[in-house]
């Protein structure tokens, strides 16, 4: 039976009731908000494991929640929208939320991908490990990145898509192969989500040049510099 929490916030009552009674069924405490302000008492004072958040909210809208929340906190946040522009689907992921839904969502597929996502999350203790190359070192228990001893402050894709990069070091590695990789080949996401996550591990990873543009098909990582 799964123990997590997750934060639902929806301001359709009837989408944000299925969307709970389905997660109830699959064994998870559900809290629930309709809207932005309430959501983020609730962040404040609750145990949570996830949050799935509307964008269009009363009060405040889902993408102020988000960046609220990320200052403080690596929470996995699940956006869920009918916003589908790729402009809307940019400003989230800058946001550094870890995945991007568009409406209408069927909620098998959300309670699977909320699985699978928490699933990787939280490893057990004897598969923790860490793994250190050149300056970086990666902490796969707490999913945490650092440079120089000092924190990258990832979300939970981009420190995945950063500890393939360096596990495949030297290895040019193509967008679909990092889409299906990172995101899964059964979910669809533009290819040009992996140039956004790219970008924002690049800055991180600043004043070094350690993931290099592949030409005609995607990224590698190399501590060499030249």
């Amino acid at each position: 039976m799964n123990k997590s929490n997750i934060l639902i916030v929806e301001d359709e009552v009837n989408i944000l009731r299925i969307l709970s009674n389905y997660f109830k069924r699959a064994g998870y405490e559900v809290y629930e908000a309709t809207d932005g302000q309430k959501a983020l008492d609730i962040f404040a004072n609750a145990k949570l494991d996830l949050i799935i958040l509307d964008i269009m909210l009363p009060k405040i809208d889902g993408f102020e929640v988000a960046k609220r929340i990320r200052s403080t906190s690596n929470i996995p946040i699940i956006i869920m929208t009918a916003l589908g522009e790729e402009s809307d689907m940019i400003k989230g992921y800058n946001l550094k939320i870890d995945d991007y839904i568009v409406k209408p969502l069927k909620p098998k597929i959300l309670v699977m991908k909320v699985n699978n996502l928490l699933e990787r999350i939280k490893q057990p203790e004897t598969m923790k490990k860490t793994y250190n190359i050149a300056n970086i070192s990666l902490d796969f228990g707490s999913m945490k990145a650092s440079l120089d001893n000092q924190d990258l402050n990832l979300s939970k894709t981009e420190f995945k898509l950063l500890s393939y990069l360096i596990e495949n070091k030297e290895r040019a590695l193509s967008r679909s192969l990092l889409l299906d990789e990172i995101w899964g080949m059964e979910v669809y996401v533009d290819n040009r989500i992996v140039d956004t996550y790219i970008k924002n591990l690049r800055k991180a990873l600043k004043p070094y040049n350690y993931i290099k543009t592949v030409f005609g098909l995607g990224y590698m990582f190399s501590v060499n510099e030249n």
